[in-house]
């Protein structure tokens, strides 16, 4: 079985609020004293799967439907992208998949200045 997906904040445009829930290694975490949020405020836990891959993730309370709706596009975009010439493999298909989500990204920012 593959290792869990770790990382920073998935970084689709408006998506960045969505992280995966796996905790960082115990030498990357500094304590500080952080005043408890909330209990409405508390995100909610998801799982969900990506190319075969189990995922959890949390999501902010009223967010699901942005989160499902950024889940359908992805596996829109995997699906037109595995059947491209010369992308076979998941980590391919991904590096793709965040080459073209970056450009539209740029040209979204130079049409915006």
């Amino acid at each position: 079985m593959d290792a869990p997906i770790a990382g920073p904040e998935v970084s689709i445009m408006h998506l960045r609020k969505f992280r995966p829930v796996d905790p960082p290694p115990a030498e990357a975490v500094v304590k500080k004293p952080v005043a408890k949020p909330a209990a409405s405020t508390k995100p909610k836990q998801l799982t969900i799967s990506v190319l075969g891959r189990v995922l959890k993730v949390s999501c902010p309370l009223g967010e699901e439907q942005r989160l499902q709706n950024a889940i359908d596009e992805l596996e829109q975009r995997v699906a037109s992208t595995k059947f491209k010439p010369g992308v076979h493999m998941n980590e391919d298909v991904l590096l793709m998949i965040a080459l073209n989500l970056c450009n539209e990204l740029v040209e979204v920012k130079k049409k915006a200045e």
